[in-house]
């Protein structure tokens, strides 16, 4: 860990957060502090940080007045990469220690993700000896209690899942993207229970983030009256959501969104560099901390767009094997067709060869065997509404690739790296120059993909593009290949 690079900003407290009744509380977690303290040691190499322990602490504060937990709901919010697994793995293994009949719930927007936090604390159990003779695994999602009925159980993220469940702790992963029902579910599941909490720990959300929405709402108003709806709020963020343009300002936001930047245990030089790539929209949700107004969001820039087109020195790389990509427009109203090829210093060079009105099957085919005489490494096409073409394609010994749901997904990821790391070139085609701007993005899950619905008109050349990119980046240069229908 190195030193703090901004001396006045510390990884503790919070940007926000409902303070404690009195500045020296007492904590559920203190008299396991020290048993953590070595079992994080011996299991991971590493003691849980500082900042960490002042979360759970926070979190499992105890009301003097009724000698019970103070708080029956937690929400943390901070950058990504900042160690959330380790605060809910430790609260998980926290609750099993602290009471032999506890039932702890997992779950977060996909089961792998839920599976990370029960990973973790497995695994500080398997490596203490002391722990290993408390408790075993059930399966591959469960640890039980060898004395007495405790259990931690990962639950998919289903409403029906979590009925009739009499919960003690329930732990929520990423809840910008969960749905509002389970929330609910986890509380009813502790009946009002003294002792029994749910703690969600999250980056920031969308305008479609609901159930955040909702807790963020009810953060704000425990902060305002000191604890009410006894709601515990802690939130690391930026003080804005934009991205600055020089790189101290960026810096000191990214410090205050995420603690692990502010105390030196993660490189602010090497994040500045990974925010300074990313789309904007991600930088701010992801590591500014702030939510975002609008599920729409422009997908590139029509400028950083203008800056990949070729300079007059350079062309297309003829001498390679191209990737022909056809998009469709909707209705089958435009067909365009891109060649992708990369250079002798994998830069990856892009134009549309051909853009065709409402075309039939067979001008498409027609097409595609005049194409046939460049020699393409394989033909992409996009799955929805040209899968038949590809089947066609297939049929006459073609190599071709169909897009699918996912390929949207990371394509649209790979072209904006390859844009703003300036390792694209585009032959300033009209149409692209045209669709550019028309071109949103939307976010699926933690991803994003480039959105054709919410686009103000057609993007066909856009998504062939994005497509032929990824078709290019992954599929070896070499002939026989598999064909994917």
């Amino acid at each position: 860990m190195t030193a703090a690079p901004f001396p006045d900003i510390a990884a503790w407290p919070p940007t926000r957060y409902t303070p404690p009744l009195t500045p020296d509380f007492r904590s559920a977690f203190d008299p396991w502090r020290k048993l953590f303290a070595v079992a994080w040691a011996y299991a991971f190499g590493y003691a849980l940080e500082d900042w960490q322990i002042n979360v759970i602490r926070a979190v499992l504060e105890i009301d003097p007045a009724t000698g019970r937990l103070r708080w029956q709901q937690a929400v943390i919010s901070l950058g990504r990469q900042n160690g959330k697994t380790e605060i809910a793995a430790a609260l998980g293994l926290w609750r099993l220690l602290s009471n032999d009949r506890a039932l702890v719930i997992g779950i977060a927007s996909s089961r792998e993700q839920a599976d990370l936090v029960y990973r973790r604390t497995m695994e500080a159990i398997d490596r203490n000896p002391e722990l290993a003779e408390l408790f075993r695994a059930t399966g591959t999602r469960g640890i039980r209690a060898l004395t007495g009925s405790g259990r931690y159980e990962v639950k998919p993220a289903k409403s029906a899942a979590l009925q009739g469940l009499p919960i003690d702790l329930g732990l929520c992963d990423e809840l910008h993207v969960l749905p509002s029902a389970l929330w609910g579910d986890l509380l009813s599941g502790t009946g009002a229970r003294p002792d029994c909490i749910v703690v969600g720990i999250t980056t920031a959300g969308d305008a479609d983030s609901a159930l955040l929405l909702d807790l963020y709402r009810l953060g704000e108003d425990s902060i305002k009256r000191n604890g009410a709806g006894r709601v515990f709020f802690a939130v690391w963020e930026a003080p804005e959501a934009r991205v600055p343009e020089d790189d101290e300002t960026l810096g000191r936001w990214l410090a205050m969104a995420n603690p692990r930047v502010a105390n030196g245990g993660t490189s602010l030089a090497d994040l500045i560099t990974i925010v300074r790539s990313k789309p904007r929209p991600d930088a701010i949700r992801y590591h500014l901390n702030r939510f975002l107004t609008s599920v729409r969001h422009p997908f590139i820039d029509p400028t950083d767009w203008h800056k990949a087109r070729r300079g007059e020195d350079e062309a297309f790389p003829r001498d390679s094997s191209p990737v022909f990509t056809f998009d469709a427009a909707p209705g089958m109203s435009f067909v365009t067709v891109t060649a992708t090829a990369k250079d002798a210093e994998g830069i990856m060079h892009s134009e549309v060869v051909a853009s065709l009105r409402a075309p039939k099957l067979e001008a498409l085919l027609a097409l595609a065997d005049r194409l046939a005489e460049y020699s393409p490494r394989t033909f992409a096409v996009e799955g929805y509404t040209l899968r038949a073409f590809g089947k066609q394609l297939a049929q006459r010994g073609y190599p071709v690739m169909v897009g699918s749901a996912s390929d949207a997904i990371q394509s649209a990821a790979l072209l904006y790296r390859l844009v703003l790391s300036g390792r694209f070139r585009h032959a300033g085609d009209p149409l692209l120059s045209q669709q550019i701007p028309r071109a949103v993005r939307k976010n699926a899950g933690d991803a994003y993909r480039i959105a054709r619905a919410d686009s103000t008109g057609e993007i066909d050349a856009v998504i062939a593009t994005a497509l032929g990119a990824l078709v290019e980046e992954i599929t070896p240069n070499e002939t026989g290949l598999q064909i994917y229908v």
